[in-house]
This record gives C-alpha cells, structure tokens and sequence, in this order.
C-alpha cells in the first residue's frame, strides 16, 4: 500500500467482506481519509473550503462534499502526483468528447474491492461458465468495467470466460452457437445494449435457446438515451423468452467510483460495507426526506486514491437497505447539486 489510510482501508475491506458496518465505523475511517484527501488533493481542498467544509468539522460520512462526476473531466482529482499513476480509466464518450480520468496510483484496493460484492451477489454458491458479452481489458483497456471483468474471469472463472465483442463488433452468432451447446449452468454478463442487441438477433434467427436450469445474467450500464432502450422489467421477460434464463442481477457502478452495487431481481441496489449512498435534493443540494426522489450521491472509501463522495446525475430513491434507480436527471433537475461546482470552476479559471 502506498499510503497508510490506503492499508487502513485495505483492512476494512478484509474485515467487513462479509458483515454489514455500523455508520459509526464507516464514518470512523471516512473522517480518516477525508482529512487524507483534503490534504492531498488540491483541487478537492479548495472546493470543500469553498462548500465551508474542513475535516475537523465533519461529524458524518454523508457531510464529506461530494465532487460533480463532470469533474473528472475538468480536474486531476489525485492524492498523488499524477506521474506516479499505474492505471487509469476513462469514462466513454466519442473521441471528440472530453472524457473523465480516472487514476491509480495502485490497483490493490481496487482489485479488493471488486471481489467479495461479486461473489456474494453474483455467484452466491453456484459455480458458472461465463459468457461475456463485452470488450476484453486487452482491447479496451481504459474502460473500468472490462477491467473489472477481467478480475473476476480470472479469479471466479478460472480465466476460461470468452468475451464476445472483438474489434468492436458483437460475435452474435457464436456466442447463441456456443451457448446453445453449454450443458453446465451459464452466467451471461452483459451491458443492457448489447444484451438487447442479442436478443434483437435470437428474434431475427427464430432462435429460442434453453440454458440449463440456475443459469444467470448479470446485466449492467444501462442504454445512455439510445434508441434501442427498454425497461428492465422487459429486457428481463425477453431473456426469459428467448433464453430461458430466470435469475437476474444488476451492477452498478460508475468510472468514478471503485466499488460497484447489485440488484437482484428487480431488487434495490445493495452496497459493500465500505460504501454508502444518499439521495440528494436536486434544488437544495441537501439530503432528501425517506423515500423522496433526487439525485444519487455515493461515498467510496476505496477511493482513496481520488475523491471518495461522488455526486452523480442518476435519479433514484432510498428502498430498504438499498436504493432503486430511476433514470438520469435533466440539466435543469441537477441545478442545486451543480451551483457550488460551477462557482468552484469559475473562480478557479
């Protein structure tokens, strides 16, 4: 570890993999690398200063100021000079957008943090071949999620998961051959619009494939405004039709973030003990009441390297011991979450 707030955190994970923390646990370490992050990071300091914030006035995670996910595209958001960096992934985009970095100075809290949340939700107790409708590492690798892929593959999937997308193209047609010849149960992991472009293709081919019963999807990144866009509820009947698949989980996360969620079944989203989410009124920047609608705010101790509060454009709603998502805010809806960041910017230029 580079740092001593990142051992810190490495442990937490370790110790709370598989148990819940208490909030006055997850604020006991969130206080820790706050300050570590107020410290190191310079443009970070100069926007809590900004929000009135400092460490020795924090008395809870959820007051830690949450950087815009928009900075990432603006900002080095490093604890580290960025010279010293060993990855760093990019949020997509066309090649003429300005896309967000993310950067590593070590991925050994990444790594830890992908793997207990994946087990638990993803597997649970059953073992799989994996079928894996996404571009590999070695050919995108600046994207977090093919990264992420590549570590449970190796580490769940002895290394023998196939991904079929290559050279940017989906192999539609191997992977409905291959599946179609699977007798072990199969978990299918996929982006929500590659998986309905599958579908789209089983429909076109007449094709109705019967995976072997226990067999799973884990879908995840949603549509992002494209035209082929359906809701969950009917990408989930669809491969219940055309695969046979009844078992669902959803992943969430962002290039942002280190840590990602899971929904099973519809189900609310859950965190990994070293992660918290609140939801934020998009006119006042401030927490919503129980169960009102705003904008999703997450704090990721694994983020130690960065910022670990994230505020985001996704609307959703606290459900349970989780929370649900429910689209992306308009311009507008994100208004009171946005004004001390554009200030920031302005005063920064």
């Amino acid at each position: 570890m580079p740092t001593p707030v990142a051992g810190d955190v490495l442990r937490f994970i370790r110790c709370y993999s598989a148990k819940p923390a208490s909030d006055s646990e997850f604020t006991v370490l969130a206080t820790r690398v706050f300050r570590f992050q107020f410290e190191n990071n310079t443009p970070y300091r100069r926007f809590c200063e900004m929000e009135g914030m400092t460490p020795d006035k924090l008395t809870s995670w959820k007051d830690v100021p949450a950087m815009p996910a928009a900075a990432f595209k603006e900002l080095t958001l490093t604890t580290f000079p960025r010279i010293k960096k060993k990855k760093v992934f990019k949020t997509s985009g066309t090649t003429s957008e300005k896309r967000g970095a993310h950067y590593f100075e070590t991925l050994e809290l990444y790594e830890a943090s992908i793997l207990p949340p994946f087990e638990k939700h993803v597997l649970r107790t059953d073992a799989y071949v994996f079928y894996i409708l996404m571009p590999s590492a070695r050919e995108a690798p600046d994207s977090s999620l093919s990264f992420m892929l590549k570590i449970v593959n190796r580490h769940f999937g002895r290394g023998k998961g196939r991904f079929y997308i290559q050279r940017g193209r989906p192999q539609f047609e191997s992977l409905a051959r291959d599946l179609g010849k699977e007798r072990k149960k199969a978990l299918l992991l996929a982006t929500a619009f590659a998986l309905k472009g599958f579908l789209d293709h089983l429909e076109e081919k007449n094709l109705h494939l019967r995976l072997q019963p226990g067999s799973r999807l884990m879908e995840t990144g949603g549509f992002k405004g494209r035209a082929r866009e359906v809701s969950k509820a009917e990408l989930y009947r669809l491969c219940r039709e055309r695969l046979g698949i009844r078992d669902f989980v959803s992943e969430y996360g962002m290039t942002e973030l280190s840590s990602q969620y899971y929904s099973r079944n519809g189900g609310p989203f859950m965190a990994p003990a070293w992660m918290r989410a609140v939801v934020m009124d998009p006119q006042t920047g401030k927490e919503c009441r129980s169960g009102r609608l705003g904008l999703l705010k997450h704090v990721d101790l694994a983020n130690t390297g960065s910022v670990m509060a994230v505020q985001t454009e996704d609307l959703g709603r606290m459900k349970g011991k989780g929370f649900e998502v429910v689209g992306r805010s308009r311009g507008s809806e994100a208004r009171g979450c946005s004004l001390s960041y554009e200030r920031f910017l302005r005063d920064s230029q």
